[in-house]
């Protein structure tokens, strides 16, 4: 019986906010900012959520940047996407799960670039399907997307009953796994479960965690 795990990508497979501080550090060094500004653009960055151009106009304005915002939108994705880097932790982890005999994808919320953020982190070679919501036009935890991701991984629609999402996001991951009916993995990242109407099955600290769930649990 093939077994599904379904993964969210940003803060699960890949460090989004290691990421951007790494690109922030950059930036504020690059025009000459103090490290009160690293603080306000971490902050500014809502976890991923803010509007990327949105930033750069308050950034401008904050610290009187000469460049346009257009121009800082411009040089602000090849150099964010280059940060990511290979973890071999969850490569490993991803790895166990193939020779295990499961199938794996990923459903994402964002744009096309989520593809540069696997290819960088060297995800590629362990995932059967990957699914951006952009590319799709609906997002977690809209069940559509679950749905693209199960297909794309080469499985029917029954599959998701018996298997697993994976992900960081209470709103989006686990919510979207519950109203499918599927099995869930929330990675808690310091945080406390506040959501009363659902839970997910399981809660770890990180991705290698998740994976001897799914082992012991598939």
């Amino acid at each position: 019986m093939d077994r599904l795990a379904i993964f969210d990508l940003d803060n699960t497979l890949v460090d989004r906010s290691a990421a951007f501080a790494s690109w922030a550090a950059t930036f504020t060094e690059r025009w000459g900012l103090g490290p009160e500004a690293l603080v306000w653009l971490i902050e500014e960055d809502g976890d991923g959520f803010a509007v990327r151009r949105t930033v750069f106009e308050r950034a401008r304005n904050r610290f009187g940047l000469a460049a346009s915002v257009d121009q800082l939108v411009a040089d602000y994705s090849p150099d964010y996407l280059s940060r990511f880097r290979p973890d071999p932790a969850v490569q490993d982890g991803l790895a166990r799960l193939k020779d295990a005999g499961w199938r794996l994808a990923v459903a994402t919320n964002g744009a096309p670039t989520q593809h540069a953020k696997i290819e960088n982190a060297g995800l590629a070679p362990w995932l059967d399907a990957v699914c951006v919501s952009e590319e799709l036009g609906f997002a977690k935890p809209d069940r559509r997307i679950f749905e693209a991701a199960c297909s794309a991984a080469g499985l029917g629609r029954a599959a998701l009953g018996r298997g697993w999402m994976i992900g960081d996001s209470a709103a989006a991951d686990i919510r979207g796994a519950h109203e499918i009916g599927m099995r869930s993995v929330w990675l808690h990242r310091g945080r406390a479960w506040t959501e009363a109407a659902f839970r997910p099955d399981a809660v770890v600290a990180s991705i290698d965690r998740a994976v001897e769930h799914l082992l012991a649990n598939g």
